[in-house]
């Protein structure tokens, strides 16, 4: 079955709408998947959709270039929108005018400094794990925990850290 088609179905079956189903056309790219992925995070991330296994045998290698990382090492410096899944351990760095989403789930590890007037916004679940630095009067940091997942600050004014209390959106 192509890949497209198989996302499709295993959309339908935990409620994707029809605007979405219609975005999955027939030899969509990882590049096309991964935007929509990101696009759609928040149904994704709600349905577990797709599984983590899915991830791992279908995007691990292919999807990085994009921002959506599987069991991977990760380095980035002012990367627009970052997804962390299974096991990463990621380095990630802004500062100057950034503006960023990041999402870590699962098992991750991620360490985030912010700097200069950049603004991030981090959604955490699972059991993941977030060390946030935040330097200088500008820079912003919104975090939302759900779920086990825990937060340690380094340091820094202008960071909010939420509890949502419950495990997905």
């Amino acid at each position: 079955m192509e890949l497209v088609h198989q996302i499709k179905q295993d959309g339908i079956a935990k409620g994707l709408c029809r605007l979405w189903q219609m975005k999955l056309k027939p030899g969509l790219g990882v590049d096309s998947l991964a935007e929509l992925y990101i696009r759609g995070i928040d149904f994704c991330i709600k349905n577990d959709y797709p599984t983590l296994d899915f991830l791992r045998t279908n995007f691990k290698g292919k999807c990085e270039d994009y921002g959506v990382y599987v069991d991977d090492e990760v380095v980035e410096k002012n990367r627009k929108d970052v997804v962390l899944n299974g096991d990463c351990k990621a380095m990630l760095e802004y500062d100057g005018f950034a503006v960023s989403n990041i999402y870590i789930r699962h098992n991750s590890k991620a360490s985030v400094n912010v700097g200069d007037h950049a603004i991030v916004t981090i959604d955490i679940f699972d059991n993941s794990y977030l060390a946030i630095a935040v330097a200088g009067k500008y820079a912003k940091v919104l975090v939302n925990v759900y779920g086990k997942a825990a937060v340690e600050i380094a340091g820094g004014i202008n960071i909010k850290i939420r509890y949502v209390g419950k495990d997905t959106y």
